[in-house]
């Protein structure tokens, strides 16, 4: 007999504390809701902490000097976003041109880049600018110099971590030398296939 009143002491203590939850729960004001309905998915293309990694093979199309052939390029870079619209970071490149004389002039910039970043939707507008310096050899002649890189490119984020798109810049190479007659500017436009890993 006891066993039997503790055990419909226990349902009946486990029964109250069952509706006293209930009724707890039915006090909750209709504002406040549920934790879920509180949850909200905010997504941006673009935001500040993001990183990047970019790879671009592309066309390098000497507008001066003349003598040069259009040749190829190929860079990786790294970007950090410091806000969800200006960036930081850095690219190294490999170019080369080979010239109407069947020689070859290479070409390595090292630069420093800031860039702007617009989204529409999910394609990321970019105007960049570049500044560090370039080691150019042709034939027995080497130099390093100033190298400045204007840039613009239009990306579309195709997956999470992906992007892909088209840049078009203008390396602006000057050569200076002590006699100041020498002094000449490389200006080499090119056109690049990038594609870009966020994190």
């Amino acid at each position: 007999m006891k066993r039997i009143l503790s055990i419909a002491a226990l349902l009946f203590l486990g029964c109250s504390l069952l509706f006293a939850q209930a009724d707890n729960a039915d006090e909750i004001p209709a504002d406040e809701g549920s934790e879920e309905s509180e949850v909200t998915f905010d997504y941006h293309l673009l935001k500040a902490g993001d990183n990047f990694l970019q790879l671009n093979l592309g066309l390098s199309i000497p507008a001066r000097p003349v003598q040069l052939n259009v040749g190829g390029e190929i860079s990786i870079g790294y970007t950090y976003m410091l806000t969800d619209h200006i960036s930081i970071g850095g690219e190294a490149c490999f170019s080369y041109n080979s010239t109407i004389g069947k020689n070859v002039l290479y070409c390595i910039p090292l630069l420093f880049t800031g860039g702007y970043h617009f989204a529409i939707g999910e394609f990321e507008l970019i105007g960049s600018v570049s500044l560090g310096g370039a080691f150019e050899n042709y034939l027995d002649r080497s130099y390093f110099g100033l190298a400045v890189k204007p840039e613009i490119g239009v990306y579309y984020k195709f997956f999470t971590e992906w992007s892909i798109g088209l840049s078009a810049g203008l390396f602006v190479l000057p050569e200076w030398y002590r006699d100041s007659s020498k002094n000449y500017t490389c200006l080499i436009p090119d056109i690049r296939l990038g594609a870009k890993y966020i994190f």
